[in-house]
């Protein structure tokens, strides 16, 4: 087997899948059930000086893996969730806990954590702080003034200055968790047209899925610009999207929609997952693969002039399929195999992503 075990701002996690700070891991019982079900660390959600209240409903289904919420943090009162979380010390994982928002309250919040819970680290998040960068640098200075611990910064997929912000947060946090959920969206049933959540306008932000490609984008940012970890967020539901995270440059991965919709026990399945495709590729660490993207990316050619698809006709089967999928009317059959209009073909490759058996080519 494979070693998945991780060591990051220097703390080591047995295996390299957490739950991220949400409605999963909502009470101390629930952060032991992510435990009990394989994660190998525990994060908290996110609490503030004031406790969240959040309109009911607040999570809905989008498409078959997205879910649309508009949970916000804790509506746990912060003393009463730090009690709470004093028995997380039976847990055997390393623990970090998630705070917000402002510098006062990060400041006060850290102090407070550190002292009651002897945390391993400490997350803050940076979802409800504004676009600009300096109140966001101003918090981690504060909170790494405050604590003696890792602490780790939680980046918005709505920030636009994501480079910049994290060279410059590099020189005051020990790592960063990318990303938070992406919105605000809104979405209904047009059969019945009532709004899904709570909130104004009904709208919520998206999570699952359908934001794995913006977080693996933001991963790769994050890592390709400074030196410290990233931990990988947003629609991870195999061992095979957590891989991905780490060749784009993660050091771990948290994992929350999918722990509500199949429960505890998808951390475990995912690092077994991870495990086993390590081992089924002959890497033994995860190490191996850290930035693999990146590696690829440097080594890519381009084309020096507008490509054409060609067909191997050994392995093309004349299943049509190919046919189908271009709009472009670049290809037809001819003697029961794929052919190729050149002239007609504008070298977008879509096609190639459905032949099963490696036929189609750019060239």
């Amino acid at each position: 087997m494979a070693d998945i075990s991780v060591k990051i701002s220097g703390i080591t996690f047995k295996n390299p899948v957490f739950p991220a700070a949400g409605p999963n891991v909502r009470t101390a019982k629930l952060m032991l059930d992510a435990v009990e079900g394989g994660a190998g660390g525990i994060v908290t959600k996110t609490i503030s000086v004031v406790p969240a209240d959040d309109p009911r409903p607040t999570i809905r289904k989008i498409g078959t893996r997205g879910l649309m919420n508009c949970e916000t943090w804790s509506e746990i009162p912060a003393e009463e969730f730090i009690e709470d979380c004093k028995s997380l010390k039976k847990a055997g994982v390393p623990l970090v806990v998630s705070i917000g928002y402002k510098p006062d309250e990060v400041a006060r919040l850290g102090k407070i954590v550190e002292k009651e819970l002897s945390p391993d680290a400490i997350e803050f998040s940076t979802h409800y702080v504004g676009r600009e960068i300096e109140p966001l640098l101003e918090i981690a200075r504060t909170l790494r003034k405050s604590v003696s611990v890792p602490i780790w910064m939680k980046i918005s997929p709505n920030f636009l200055g994501i480079e910049e912000l994290v060279v410059a947060a590099s020189e005051y946090v020990d790592g960063f968790v990318a990303i938070n959920s992406y919105g605000p969206v809104l979405d209904f049933d047009p059969e019945n047209p009532v709004p899904l959540l709570g909130s104004d306008n009904g709208q919520g932000w998206l999570s699952g899925a359908p934001i794995l490609p913006i977080a693996l984008r933001i991963v790769h940012q994050i890592s390709s610009v400074q030196e410290k970890p990233v931990i990988g967020v947003g629609g991870i539901f195999s061992g095979t999207d957590a891989i991905k995270f780490f060749m784009a440059g993660a050091s771990a991965v948290q994992v929350c929609s999918a722990a509500i919709q199949y429960g505890h026990a998808i951390y475990g399945k995912i690092a077994a997952e991870m495990s086993k495709w390590l081992g089924e590729h002959n890497y033994n660490s995860l190490d191996e693969i850290r930035g693999l993207y990146r590696k690829k990316l440097a080594e890519r050619k381009k084309f020096s002039r507008k490509p054409t698809m060609t067909i191997d006709f050994e392995k093309c089967t004349g299943c049509k399929v190919c046919v189908s999928r271009c709009i472009q009317g670049a290809l037809y059959m001819k003697d029961e195999k794929a052919a190729v209009i050149a002239e007609n073909c504008i070298g977008c490759g879509f096609c190639q992503d459905f032949c099963k058996f490696d036929a189609m080519k750019l060239k």
